[in-house]
């Protein structure tokens, strides 16, 4: 089970855009084999970062406006934001240092 936890488009301005720190967004969808294979990835480097990056799951089955609003185009994508701004951008085969170098470069403040 997840710890990340889920987010909705009506939470999007006040947990995301707002945020004092960096956030990131993961992309996905509940039939997505690679979303399936990138969700322990994505736990285990975010468990590394929880005190300095927030990471959110957005599924787009239930909130494809929010996946329209960032310009996702596949699943899973990763956005990471800071000041309510797009820093950084994963998509497809995401690996586990590709995380770590996306976290790294996020919270390197």
């Amino acid at each position: 089970m997840s710890n990340i936890e889920n987010i909705t488009g009506n939470e999007i301005p006040t947990r995301v855009l707002d945020a004092s720190g960096p956030v990131a967004l993961d992309f996905y969808q509940e039939s997505c084999p690679p979303c399936h294979v990138l969700e322990p990835r994505l736990e285990k480097v975010a468990a590394r970062y929880v005190d300095r990056l927030t990471v959110y799951r957005v599924n787009v089955d239930r909130d494809l406006a929010v996946a329209k609003r960032f310009g996702v185009m596949s699943i899973p994508t990763v956005l990471v934001l800071r000041n309510g701004e797009e820093t950084q951008r994963l998509d497809g085969l995401i690996r586990e240092s590709d995380l770590t170098t996306t976290f790294d470069r996020a919270t390197d403040t």
